[in-house]
């Protein structure tokens, strides 16, 4: 019995030896396990914290801007850019960076600069003016004249790493002082001496809560609210706090406390602006006063300072009376310890809040920069590089924007003056393209230049009216040789009743029919209803895949509406259609940089010019000759006149049902610009386009060096007198001839003598030209199987 029971204590003994083995094994895996799982963790916090905090956004740069003999700029114009670009007036302008004025001339020293691949060196050369123009450009030492002068790019702005987030990084030695105060007595009173975490505001937090009996208060320091916005997601679970409190008490460990506010500051989120988040008090400064921060009051630092517990609880703009009583709250407790004067308080608690209304402002190129961000992040694709010594050279030139957003603003103001409106009523958005390349030269989303809210040049979807027809006649060329410049189009009155009952019959913009007309006249002068008839022979599958080919997404629904223009368009987009037409025939993606790169000039991401021909030269140059017609002849030549004969314009105007829309759409030889005018309620504006949207188009127009639009005729391609009345060739000393272009082979029939030959019946001609045209329609359209209603 005595051996069996040592046997028992002895295995036993042997027993409880393994099990403490096996545990102390096991402590010390996870001892080792949880050693390397913090190392790993502080060293990726560590890494991460330093990147986001050390990370400044990406520099665009304006391209160099241009000056040239010819050039309308006056010596007081010069000035103001000069000093635009950072030169000082000195008067012997003997180093880089300088220049003075002599009479009619300025004499400057050009600063070296660096462009892209390219390099150009200091320069010093004189300028003459004569009045209001740019005379000559002489290189100082041997007066030798220079063809063009390239004066150095400017940052125009920034794009951050981080997607749609925005901010506007500061140093802790900028931020005021007494913002800072009252941040760290708003949300961390013992941010100095805790380690990341303060257990007596965790206690004070818990018995607020239970007394309330719901969460009042958190507790976080603001060490651990920085960890929350890098680090974490904004779920509320136990397990997220523990991160959130291990998290915090690493980043201590690791950074001074200057460093953790100064990340603070810059990465605390305010509000939503659109798709883009506001970080930070210096963006949040701009968005909510429109003036940087140093430029704000006591109670303008009591509401910042307050907002930061619950930014969409106290947003000054959607909830006043919650701001204003927690900016009191704020205003207290700097009394309290005071950095505020108690006989103040009354004073800055009654102040006005003093938001604006239009989001941020004073941020230049608001617009353009919107376009360089979604293309960039577009073309980088994912890439990683050192955003702080990355630079875009982005297309626009400061000169032509400055001209869009005067204009802009100006004939805006002028129209609603004339009009009767409101001030303000009227809103608008402007693209400039380089016709021959498709660089954003200019683009303005707003009528205050600086706005950066919503952005109506890329993101307003608008109908477009008429500026479609010229579509239509592409796909009419493109389809056969019947259709051609002197083809008569049927404009008598046109129904068409769908199964179902419902009706659609198109009107002329003046309420008038117009009777059998050219194909010339008929888009020259917008006339709806033989626009229509003209798209419903084709076919409205032709004229949505002539849309295609012209580079539109999405594409419209193949119904009738949309040959009238009941397509929903940006300003861009409708820039992008127009490529085409003003380029000659090739389409490229409209771009607004050329390229990225780093600190060694290297490239990091490209946007290289590809082309290819989207419209055939012989088709191009009829569609081409329509839009010059509308200039010279049509809807355009009233506001346009005898500039637009000197240059041999082009484009389109685009009125929409109850004048709500006005466009146009223009080019010259180098200049594409497309001008949208209308209200954001959607109200009617009274205004037509050639009426709107054409009057700033020609201030814009009218003060760019334009080049005339002077396209070659292709090989196939031969001009012809025509009898436009009655769509038949004539001789040139007839009356009411006028020359046209054909495309070889599609000439119409010749008449014999001025008076003789009978006119030709396009009614007949049209519907056997048009049968599969109409088929296609009813089948794929509408399902309809009855003949068109035609009522002259």
């Amino acid at each position: 019995m005595a051996r069996r029971a040592r046997r028992r204590r002895s295995k036993a003994g042997v027993g409880r030896r393994r099990v403490t083995r096996l545990a102390a094994l096991v402590v010390m895996v996870c001892s080792a396990l949880g050693a390397g799982y913090l190392a790993w963790l502080d060293h990726t916090l560590v890494e991460r914290f330093e990147a986001r905090h050390s990370a400044a956004p990406t520099r665009v740069y304006s391209r160099p801007l241009e000056w040239f003999p010819g050039a309308a700029l006056g010596v007081d114009e010069a000035v103001r850019v000069l000093r635009s670009l950072g030169y000082r007036r000195d008067a012997g302008a003997l180093k880089p960076g300088f220049f003075t004025v002599a009479g009619d001339a300025v004499v400057l020293f050009r600063r070296a600069f660096v462009h892209s691949r390219t390099t150009a060196q200091a320069m010093r050369v004189r300028i003459r003016f004569s009045g209001p123009t740019l005379r000559s450009i002489e290189r100082s030492g041997d007066g030798r004249a220079l063809a063009a002068l390239a004066l150095d790019p400017v940052v125009i702005g920034t794009i951050e790493s981080r997607g749609r987030e925005d901010r506007k990084p500061l140093r802790l030695h900028e931020v005021p002082d007494l913002l800072l105060r009252a941040i760290l007595l708003v949300e961390d009173r013992n941010f100095d001496s805790h380690s990341g975490i303060d257990p007596w505001a965790v206690l004070r937090a818990l018995y607020a809560n239970l007394r309330s009996g719901r969460l009042a208060q958190g507790g976080s320091t603001i060490t651990q609210q920085l960890v929350k916005n890098l680090f974490l997601s904004p779920e509320r679970t136990l397990a997220r706090k523990l991160r959130e409190a291990l998290y915090a008490l690493l980043i201590e460990l690791r950074f001074e406390k200057h460093e953790i506010l100064e990340a603070y500051v810059n990465e605390v989120f305010f509000a939503q602006a659109g798709n883009r988040a506001i970080h930070g008090f210096a963006l949040a400064s701009e968005f909510f006063f429109g003036r940087p921060l140093a430029r704000l009051e006591i109670q303008d630092f009591a509401l910042l300072a307050g907002m930061v517990k619950a930014p969409s609880r106290y947003d000054p703009r959607r909830r006043p009376e919650r701001a204003r009583a927690r900016r009191a709250v704020v205003l207290g407790l700097l009394a309290e310890h005071g950095l505020v004067g108690k006989d103040e308080l009354p004073r800055l608690a009654a102040a006005p809040l003093g938001v604006t209304h239009g989001g941020i402002s004073g941020r230049p190129y608001a617009a353009f920069l919107d376009l360089v961000r979604r293309q960039f992040e577009e073309r980088r694709s994912g890439r990683a590089f050192a955003a702080a010594r990355t630079r875009v050279w982005s297309t626009l030139d400061p000169a032509v924007q400055r001209i869009v957003e005067e204009s802009l603003a100006g004939g805006l103001a002028a129209l609603e003056k004339s009009r009767g409106l409101a001030a303000g009523a009227l809103q608008g958005a402007v693209v400039v393209l380089r016709a021959e390349s498709g660089h954003v030269l200019a683009m303005a989303g707003d009528r205050r230049a600086a706005y950066a809210g919503f952005n109506r040049a890329l993101d307003a979807r608008r109908p477009v009216g008429s500026l479609l027809k010229p579509v239509i006649a592409l796909a009419a060329f493109r389809s056969g040789p019947q259709y051609q410049l002197a083809t008569l189009l049927d404009d008598s009155p046109l129904r068409w009743v769908a199964p179902d009952g419902r009706v659609w019959a198109p009107r002329n913009h003046d309420g008038e029919n117009h009777g059998w007309a050219p194909m010339v006249d008929a888009v020259s002068r917008s006339y709806n209803v033989a626009a229509a008839r003209l798209g419903l022979e084709v076919g409205v599958a032709r004229f949505v895949h002539a849309l295609e080919t012209l580079g539109l997404r999405p594409l419209p629904d193949p119904l009738p509406s949309a040959l009238l223009g009941a397509v929903d368009m940006s300003p861009f987009a409708v820039a992008r259609l127009y490529l085409p037409f003003a380029s000659g025939g090739l389409g490229f993606p409209p771009r607004s940089f050329e390229n990225a790169t780093d600190e060694r000039r290297r490239v990091v991401v490209d946007f290289p010019s590809r082309s290819r021909r989207v419209i055939e030269p012989d088709v191009h140059y009829l569609v081409n000759f329509l839009l010059q017609d509308a200039v010279s002849r049509g809807t355009a030549s009233a506001a346009l006149g005898e500039f637009g004969r000197k240059f041999a314009l082009a484009g389109k105007t685009g009125t929409t049902d109850g004048y709500r829309d006005g466009w146009f759409a223009g080019y010259s030889a180098n200049f594409l610009a497309v001008v949208w005018v209308g209200r954001d309620d959607n109200g009617p504006t009274g205004l037509s386009g050639a009426g709107g949207a054409l009057r700033i188009w020609r201030e814009i127009m009218s003060k760019l060096p334009l080049r005339r639009v002077e396209f070659r005729a292709p090989g196939n391609v031969a001009w012809r007198p025509v009898d436009a009345r009655r769509g038949v060739l004539s001789e040139s000393r007839c009356e009411g001839v006028r020359e046209l272009p054909f495309i070889e082979g599609a000439a119409p029939p010749r008449r014999r003598g001025c008076d003789g030959g009978p006119v030709v019946d396009r009614r007949r001609a049209g519907s056997r030209a048009g049968a599969s045209g109409v088929g296609e329609w009813l089948g794929r359209v509408f399902g309809l199987s009855s003949e068109p209603e035609h009522a002259r």
